[in-house]
Parts: structure tokens; C-alpha cells; sequence
């Protein structure tokens, strides 16, 4: 069907990257950064995952795809003889995947390269956060699970045949929403095939999905398939093939899951121990799970274990019963504390390794100074030997305006507080302008150093869909200041544990470090915790990447700690580590990739 059809798809699933330049409405860069000149270091060591999976989709009907990875690492002389030595008489797109926001200069730099240079060529953008790429000037815009949607587009751009594609127009951006227009759920079959070109190596940790959706709806969480209620999993052998060629292939036999509740159905997870026992290996996985369902739901520990699934993120959100109930985290704290504990316990004995990564916010209902500090004193005495992360609850409302306003429940996935924030007991602090938009002046650069993106030169209207972050005063009387005050005091850029579910990969390549090397120990904590400290005396810290008061924490080569507890955000200093061996692994990646 599109035998005929060569595209390139870039991707940068998870990075580090500071920004380093920054939109207007139109697409034209109006600000520029310094790139930091190891721009290896910054980048995570993980695969683009809706890159593949679309490649891989695309190739079942006969398109010949490529997939880039590590696009924050890639300077643009090496885009430019990347594209060279691809391009043909059949290339017919480019497409910029990404979750986060891209803002790599040299990526953009490359776009409007190709724009000027291959004006043919049809330059996508695919993204499950729409407002997150709509700055950039692209011709496409795919939205949400994007295969069905990217299949219909580049089929009617083989043909001449836009017009026949269902989209929404916003000034010049053509917006498909394949949530509503093209969907992907549920889809059972969900495997990656990976190419030679792809460079997989056996260490790696590479993403996988068990199924989409989540049958949860939290009240701060935004994703975009929520309060599931039927069976909306992969199919088992569709699992099992894609395992297997993946360790024939590659070796691999580490995962990282990207479902939004890898444990939501007991059921579903004992289909897959079955698959994953006919395995000729036993895999190791990471994940997001339910804290209350892995505390509650003992039936299922054994099942864990016999699946590989051992490297847990829990968001927990709060320690505080009365603030995580009003969320959506109903179960008793006490009997969450204590569950959590009898796991751990239970997952050191019976596997002989156990991540958990407890991930708290500060700021939700019924939250105040009093409830966030008795939260950090059961970790300090409980959870030292693991992670636990907080963060700023963060509302982000969307502002479309005049003609566009019809659209803003379609391409805004908001969570059910930012619907109704006073249901919630929330206080939107911000102010309007004569023209009902939204200022944000009074947010801390430090928590949104992209404001620049929100500006809209004067007399022009912004046709972008966007989300404006919002500062407010929960029930209690706590501010946004007033949790990153917290925060900030509390909290650091270290952390003391077992590696993070997505951070394995950056020690992985060592082929020293085992997975089981992962576990907290005292002789081996320094080798791959290690910072590279003194960075920033070179200028080499992206704007963004601490806080000043962390600093002089960073500056000493100790994992730093406050009243004996770690909080962390998966920050950029914890996956550096002494002799660069990432930097050496992407540089020969992007090597091998330009002479393939």
C-alpha cells in the first residue's frame, strides 16, 4: 500500500535538555540559548517509543521508516548529512516525535533547513500534548495515539489528497486529533520492531506497552484515556513474539513499561507471567503501578516476581489520608505504609531485588506545612534505602481565543481539578488582561522558564492553542510559592536508593553493573551515583537544570540529604557518572547511524 513511501522520524522520548530556544505564535525563534557543548550528557539513555511504534506500524503497510533517536544529542551539520545520505525519490516526510516539548536549537535549525532546502517534503509533528509542539512551525500536527492517524495522512500525501484527511485548521496548523478522529484504543497489537539501523544493544532498556488507558481518574492527572472499565490489554502472543525477537535479536532483557497502571487488573497480569514464563529468559521490568493496589492486593506479589516486575514507581501523591483521598487515593495510610513496607520485604526476600520510587505532591487539598512534614519524616525513617520525588501540583489552563475557542476541550486533555478548580477548594491566583487572557507575570521563572512562549506580540492575535500555568491557593491556605518554598527547602538534586525505573538505562551499558547492582550498597551507591561536580564552572548547566540553592550541594561529591531523606525529580546530575560512558555510546550511536 505504501511501498513507494520513505520517511525519517526523529525522536527524543526522554532528555535532560535544557531549552535552547524559544517560539513565538508564528514559529520564528525569538529567543536562543547557549547549547551546552556536551549535549551527551543531557540526554537520556532511552529510545524514542512513539517514534518505533509508529515506524513499526507504518512498515506493516509497506513504508519504508526510519527512526532517529537521542534527538537532543544530535548537532546539526550531522542532521544535514543524515538527511543527505537517506534522502530519495520515494522520501516523502519528516516527522518530530516527541511527549515533551522539543526545543533542541539544532533541531529546529534542521527543520528550517529542510523547509528551505526540500520544500517538498512534508514536515510532521506527533505529540501527546499538543500545546506542547503547536509553536513550532510544521505543516502537520498528529494528536494522541497517533498509528491510524499518521497511516490516513501519509497515505492522502502519496496521493495528493490532504483534504480528504479529518482535521482542525488553526490559522495555517493542521491539527488531526486522533483521539477522536483516528483512534488507537484499544489496540491489541502493540509490538515494536526494531531495525539493524537501529543499533540496539544488549544492555539497553527498551520501552514496551501491556495495554493503553487507565481505569483510574485521578483528580490532578491529565491523561487522555481515563476511567477505563472493560479489558483494554494486548494480546498475549502479539507479547510473546515481540519478546522473543527482541532477545533473539538484541539480547534484550530489560524493559521499561509505559502504561499509565501496569498493575490495574490482577487478571491481566497473571496472562502475562504465563507468557513470559515460555521465555527462554527471564526478564527484568520497570513501571508505573497503583502503591494502593501493590499494598492491598497480596495475590499479586508472587505474580511480580514471576513477571520481572520489580522496579516500581508509585505515585502516591500524599502521605496525608484526607489530601490523597480528595485525588482519588482512597486507601487508609496506615495500611498503604504498612503494605508497602510488608512488599519491600516480602520483594527482597523472594527476588533478591527491589526498586520502589515513591512520587509525593505538594500542594493538594487539605495540604499543608504540618501534613508535608510528617509525610518526609515516615520516609526519612522507612524509605532511605529507596527513592521518593515531590513536585509542585502544577494547574495548566487553556486559553484559545476568538475563533478557536470551540476546540479547547478537544486538544486539551485537563485534568478534573483544572475543569473545577473550586470543586477542589483551589483559589486561581492569576489575573486577566483587557483582553480576558491570562497573565502570568507573578510565576517563578524558576518553575516556568518558558514563559516567553506565551507572549503574543502586541496588536496580532495568537492563533496557538496553549495551556497557561496557573499559581493558586489550595483549601488550606498554601500557595504555589508556598509548596516550592517547601519544596526547595526539603527537597534535592540527589537521591539515595535503587536506580529510578527510567534511569536504569544510563548504567546499564556498563557491563559491570548487573541489574541486581542496582539495590542500595554502600560499595557500589558511589560508583553509579557519582556526579560529574564542577560543571557549571564551565558553563554547562542548561538554564534550567538547578535551582541556585542546590549549588553548593552539588558541588560536593557526597549524595546530599536533609534530615537523612532524599527527594528528587529524576534530575540531570544523577545520571552522569565518572568517564562519560554515555557520551561514548551516543556519539558512536550517531556515528554508525550517518555511515549505516
Amino acid at each position: 500500500m505504501l511501498d513507494d513511501v520513505h520517511g525519517i522520524i526523529i525522536g527524543g522520548t526522554q532528555n535532560f535538555v535544557g531549552d535552547e530556544c524559544v517560539h513565538d505564535y508564528n514559529g520564528n525563534i525569538i529567543n536562543l540559548l547557549q547549547p551546552t557543548q556536551s549535549r551527551e550528557l543531557w540526554v537520556g539513555m532511552i529510545r524514542a517509543h512513539g517514534a518505533h511504534k509508529i515506524a513499526s506500524f507504518l512498515r506493516q503497510h509497506g513504508a519504508d521508516i526510519e527512526v532517529v533517536d537521542y534527538a537532543f544529542s544530535w548537532e546539526l551539520e550531522e542532521l544535514k548529512d543524515l538527511w543527505k545520505s537517506r534522502y530519495h525519490s520515494k522520501t516523502l516526510f519528516l516527522c518530530i516525535s516527541t511527549i515533551f516539548r522539543q526545543s533542541s536549537l539544532y533541531l529546529w535549525q534542521f527543520v528550517d533547513w529542510i523547509r528551505q532546502n526540500y520544500s517538498h517534503i512534508h514536515i510532521i509533528g506527533g505529540t501527546q500534548s499538543i500545546d506542547k509542539i503547536l509553536p513550532y512551525n510544521l505543516d502537520w500536527y498528529v494528536y494522541g495515539y497517533g498509528e491510524y492517524g499518521m497511516l490516513e495522512l501519509i497515505k492522502c500525501l502519496k496521493d495528493d489528497t490532504p483534504s480528504k484527511i479529518e482535521h482542525y485548521k488553526v490559522g495555517k496548523r493542521k491539527i488531526i486529533n486522533c483521539q477522536k478522529h483516528y483512534p488507537a484504543f484499544p489496540k491489541k497489537e502493540l509490538s515494536i520492531s526494531y531495525q539493524d539501523r537501529d543499533f540496539i544493544k544488549s544492555w539497553e532498556v527498551l520501552p514496551m506497552e501491556l495495554s493503553r488507558g487507565c481505569i483510574f481518574e485521578c483528580a490532578f492527572c491529565s491523561y487522555p484515556i481515563l476511567g477505563v472499565r472493560k479489558d483494554h490489554s494486548r494480546d498475549e502472543n502479539d507479547l510473546y513474539k515481540e519478546m522473543l525477537e527482541n532477545y533473539e535479536r538484541w539480547g534484550t532483557e530489560h524493559y521499561l513499561l509505559s502504561d499509565e497502571t501496569v498493575n490495574d487488573y490482577h487478571e491481566k497480569l497473571v496472562r502475562y507471567a504465563s507468557v513470559i514464563k515460555k521465555l527462554p529468559f527471564q526478564p527484568k521490568m520497570g513501571g508505573y503501578a497503583r502503591g494502593d493496589l501493590i499494598a492491598g492486593r497480596k495475590k499479586s506479589w508472587e505474580t511480580y516476581i514471576e513477571m520481572g516486575f520489580m522496579n516500581h514507581f508509585y505515585g502516591i501523591e500524599s502521605l496525608h489520608h484526607p489530601s490523597a483521598k480528595a485525588v482519588g487515593k482512597g486507601m487508609e495510610v496506615g495500611k498503604l505504609k504498612d503494605g508497602l513496607l510488608e512488599f519491600k520485604e516480602y520483594a527482597y526476600k523472594n527476588n533478591g531485588f527491589f526498586a520502589g520510587y515513591i512520587s509525593l505532591i505538594a500542594g493538594l487539598p487539605n495540604e499543608t506545612y504540618e501534613t508535608l512534614d510528617e509525610g518526609r519524616k515516615w520516609l526519612t525513617e522507612n524509605w532511605q534505602d529507596n527513592y521518593s520525588a515531590i513536585g509542585v501540583l502544577s494547574l495548566n489552563m487553556p486559553v484559545y481565543q476568538g475563533k478557536y475557542k470551540h476546540i479547547a476541550d478537544e486538544l486539551a486533555n485537563l485534568s478534573l481539578i483544572e475543569k473545577n478548580p473550586e470543586k477542589y477548594g483551589y483559589e486561581i491566583l492569576n489575573q486577566m488582561n483587557k483582553k480576558g487572557l491570562w497573565q502570568i507575570d507573578d510565576v517563578e521563572e524558576s518553575y516556568y522558564n518558558d514563559a516567553l512562549h506565551y507572549n503574543t506580540p502586541e496588536g496580532k492575535e495568537d492563533e496557538t492553542p496553549k495551556r497557561i500555568p496557573m499559581t493558586w491557593r489550595n483549601n488550606m491556605g498554601m500557595t504555589t510559592k508556598d509548596a516550592g518554598a517547601w519544596v526547595r527547602k526539603n527537597g534535592s538534586v540527589g537521591a539515595k536508593g535503587t536506580i529510578p525505573t527510567w534511569a536504569i538505562s544510563e548504567f546499564m551499558q556498563d557491563p559491570n553493573i548487573k541489574w541486581e547492582d542496582m539495590m542500595l550498597s554502600d560499595d557500589k551507591l558511589a560508583a553509579f551515583m557519582a556526579y560529574e561536580v564542577n560543571t557549571n564552572k564551565n558553563g554547562l548547566w542548561p538554564s534550567a537544570a538547578i535551582n541556585d540553592s542546590h549549588l553548593a550541594k552539588i558541588n560536593n561529591n557526597i549524595t546530599p540529604e536533609i534530615d537523612g531523606v532524599q527527594f528528587t525529580s529524576a534530575s540531570r546530575e544523577q545520571t552522569q557518572r565518572p568517564g562519560n560512558i554515555k557520551t561514548q555510546v551516543i556519539k558512536k550511536y550517531r556515528s554508525d547511524k550517518i555511515n549505516a
